[in-house]
């Protein structure tokens, strides 16, 4: 259900001490996963916090006699694609984010109608469209008029997470597809790399998450790519001010002058294709490719989870992701007669 909830910052720290000091596992419900499961047992990672409430209509058993097979026919597509085109790992997990910033994950990002939130700026470099629509082709010929593409959408994000390196976490369905998707929406809510720290943290408590899931998912900038035209603005004020390394912004400068805007940087130059820490360690060097990345570290509300996950074992790190990535897909959802399950992802019911 729908239901905005603020919390508490005290409460992200001790949560985060607590998260540093637990087992690694992430799996957050012991059941409703694939094989990938290596834990029955809620201990650690597992245990969730008592100011986080269940989500009705949400059910880790949900497509257990409508659609069996839901989940491996989601898996089996993604790491399929992801094993030819690597870059498909970030660019679902991104897709996915996208939704999520626009009124919670409800599918409305892949809507195909202009208009829509697909053909906002914040959306000109999304990708994944196709892969998404393919597997809700598949699962209508499996279960017809049954997966919801808003259900297909934050499973190909886990899967897509996992095929890069990231602890599987099981997933709870029963979400909705929104009957709206407003272009203008995705250009006023979705973050786009140059927002302040405090409004970062505003968006994520105003859809129920904390600072350490700000901190956490920030991370997915461990791989994936950003266009020069996102990256050079300011980008000779944050030098002269010292926001970023010189040696970095004179990199940049010079890639971007010669490829245009449209060229792609490496949001982490260094293990590009590696999902681990190396994103945390870079901010620690002023090597933040985005500006609110680089701002982490100088706000004393989150340079110390960015100096913690860059301290730490990558695994950590991974699995407050995976952590995070799980919070994230139960905020904001339709459930019930909230919403639809459309036919095709890219028409509205």
């Amino acid at each position: 259900m729908r239901k905005p909830a603020a919390v508490c910052l005290v409460l992200s720290l001790s949560l985060f001490v607590l998260l540093l000091g637990a087992p690694a596992s992430a799996n957050g419900y012991g059941g409703g996963g694939g094989g990938n499961n290596n834990g029955d047992h809620d201990q650690g990672y597992n245990t969730r916090p008592a100011y986080e409430k269940p989500v009705d209509g949400l059910k880790a058993d949900y497509y257990s006699k409508s659609c069996p097979e839901m989940e491996a026919i989601v898996q089996r597509a993604v790491r399929k694609a992801v094993g030819k085109d690597y870059t498909l790992a970030p660019s679902l997990i991104r897709l996915f984010f996208h939704d999520f910033a626009v009124q919670g994950t409800d599918a409305s990002v892949l809507v195909d109608a202009p208009g829509s939130e697909k053909y906002a700026d914040a959306s000109k470099t999304l990708r994944g469209f196709d892969l998404i629509e393919d597997i809700k082709t598949e699962l209508e010929k499996k279960c017809k008029h049954t997966v919801s593409c808003a259900d297909i959408l934050t499973a190909a994000a886990r899967d897509a997470s996992t095929a890069v390196g990231v602890p599987y976490w099981s997933l709870r369905y029963g979400r909705k597809d929104g009957t709206e998707s407003r272009e203008d929406e995705a250009d006023r809510y979705v973050p786009m790399g140059g927002e302040s720290v405090t409004d970062l943290i505003a968006f994520f408590q105003s859809n129920g998450l904390n600072v350490v899931d700000l901190v956490a998912l920030s991370g997915a900038h461990t791989i994936g790519r950003a266009t020069c035209e996102s990256v050079k603005p300011g980008l000779c004020q944050r030098k002269k001010s010292g926001a970023v390394n010189a040696r970095y912004a004179d990199f940049l400068t010079r890639k971007c002058a010669a490829g245009g805007d449209d060229e792609y940087v490496e949001l982490d130059g260094e293990t590009p294709t590696a999902f681990d820490n190396r994103y945390y360690k870079n901010l620690m060097r002023g090597m933040g490719l985005l500006p609110s990345d680089q701002k982490m570290l100088q706000d004393s509300r989150t340079s110390h989870f960015v100096t913690a996950f860059a301290n730490q074992r990558s695994e950590m790190f991974t699995h407050q992701f995976a952590q995070s990535m799980r919070r994230l897909s139960e905020a904001q959802v339709l459930t019930g007669d909230e919403g639809v399950v459309r036919r095709k992802c890219s028409v509205l019911e």
